[in-house]
């Protein structure tokens, strides 16, 4: 890519130089052809004056002698023939009769002594009849030529300069902003590279906030989901192993008692291996619950406006049976509208795995559900009147697959991983507030975003 890059840059700069050289040659031809356009006007002026010198068929030498006086000043030597040949006045003539001083001057400019070179002819006549003919070419002016030189060179030289400094400048930025450009491209290759070699620890430097930047701090949130669902998958296949081991084991080891006449209780031995199959299943179940939740984990989050209150009423309408069953209420504490904007679909995953938690550690009382805001984000908090948790399981309640020891209650430990998990990924967080004997409060926190009109 930076060879491309250099390789585009050269290219303009190619063709910046032809440009140059074609604004070179169009300056110099217009400059020549601003010399030939000011010399004839000069030309035709002084033609104008000499034919405007005759009259009736004859030459008036003192108006002749004031225009080739004239043309003289402009640099151009001068004769004047009649239609008969001969020689009416000349600019050797004119000279003579001139001032010192301005001879002096004019010599300084001229070399009006010098008679090199071949006259032109130009065809005079007064109405429409020849009158004469009109005889000139320029004085020798090295002076003026060498300064029109000067000019051509001096104008060639500005504009190589100017390439020159153009160009190496071009070359030097080019080969910067190549390097500039094609560096963070390169460093999330070599970083695409490793994750396509599952290393997904990597992570790029975003060096600007223009596209190539927002690319890098993209390849970065997709390197991060990549390593936590590698981490998930990992952690979650460890504990799949784990968990499946125990059952497995017992049932081998009931059949082989029975199989060997260690157990003599064939029904009661059946019985053992049917309970354990049912925690197969209910591990089945966990782990499909798992899959659910991680396939929400990754997909792109569908937000919308939802009334807290009716959708939080919702939800216990809907779980009270289980509730009743127990003996259990569960009640919305909160009779006040709020509306806000949120992924509902993982919310409502959240909500339900925190009830069913306080359904299952909940034997009397009640469940109480309570909302409001605080500050830049609104929370949802879930009160039981249950077993409560020992101080010494708390860091540990939302690992995936721990229980509480010595409880009586059986599961598999993912609710909370679930739901914390969940909350995690929608930017938001956990508290929890647990006593033994008298129930446990977890309050979800997430951002308040605004509302699309």
């Amino acid at each position: 890519m930076k060879t491309k890059i250099f390789l585009a840059f050269v290219i303009v700069i190619l063709t910046a130089l032809l440009s140059n050289f074609i604004f070179e040659w169009l300056i110099m031809r217009d400059f020549d052809n601003y010399v030939k356009g000011v010399k004839a006007d000069q030309f035709y002026w002084i033609l104008a004056s000499v034919e405007s010198s005759y009259t009736d068929g004859q030459w008036d030498k003192s108006l002749l002698s004031e225009s080739i006086h004239w043309a003289m000043m402009m640099g151009l030597n001068i004769k004047i023939i009649d239609v008969t040949g001969k020689e009416v006045i000349s600019s050797h003539h004119v000279m003579g009769s001139i001032s010192g001083a301005m001879k002096h001057r004019m010599e300084s400019i001229f070399h009006i002594h010098t008679d090199g070179g071949k006259f032109d002819e130009y065809p005079l006549s007064f109405k429409g009849k020849p009158a004469g003919t009109l005889l000139w070419k320029p004085f020798q002016k090295e002076a003026i030529k060498e300064k029109e030189l000067i000019f051509k060179r001096r104008t060639k030289n500005f504009l190589l300069i100017s390439f020159l400094i153009a160009g190496v400048g071009s070359l030097l930025i080019a080969w910067s902003l190549s390097r500039y450009i094609s560096k963070p491209v390169t460093e999330l290759k070599k970083a695409a590279e490793k994750i396509g070699n599952r290393d997904f620890n990597v992570r790029t430097t975003p060096q600007s906030g223009d596209e190539v930047g927002k690319l890098s701090q993209t390849f970065n949130l997709m390197a991060e989901s990549l390593q936590k669902e590698e981490q998930l998958r990992k952690h979650l296949m460890s504990n799949i192993a784990h968990e499946l081991k125990t059952p497995l084991t017992i049932m081998k080891s009931q059949a082989e008692a029975m199989a060997d006449g260690i157990i003599t209780d064939r029904e009661k031995g059946l019985e053992n291996i049917k309970t354990e199959i049912e925690h197969l299943i209910k591990l089945v179940r966990g782990i499909e619950d798992v899959t659910t939740a991680e396939a929400s984990f990754f997909k792109k989050a569908v937000e919308e406006e939802v009334n807290l209150r009716e959708f939080l009423s919702g939800l216990a309408d809907e779980m009270a049976p289980a509730f009743r069953e127990k003996g259990l209420d569960i009640t919305v504490a909160n009779a006040k509208d709020l509306t806000i904007v949120t992924d509902v679909e993982k919310l409502e995953l959240i909500m339900r795995n925190l009830l069913s938690n306080a359904l299952k550690f909940t034997e009397n009382g009640s469940v109480f559900l309570t909302y409001g805001t605080e500050g830049g984000t609104f929370f949802i908090e879930v009160r039981d009147t249950g077993k409560g948790i020992p101080e010494s399981d708390l860091p540990r309640i939302f690992d995936r697959f721990y229980r509480v020891e010595k409880t009586t209650v059986t599961g598999l430990g993912l609710g909370l991983a679930i739901a914390k998990e969940l909350v995690d990924v929608m930017g938001g967080r956990v508290e929890v507030e647990s006593k033994t004997g008298k129930g446990s409060a977890f309050r979800v926190y997430l951002p308040i975003k605004d509302i699309a009109h």
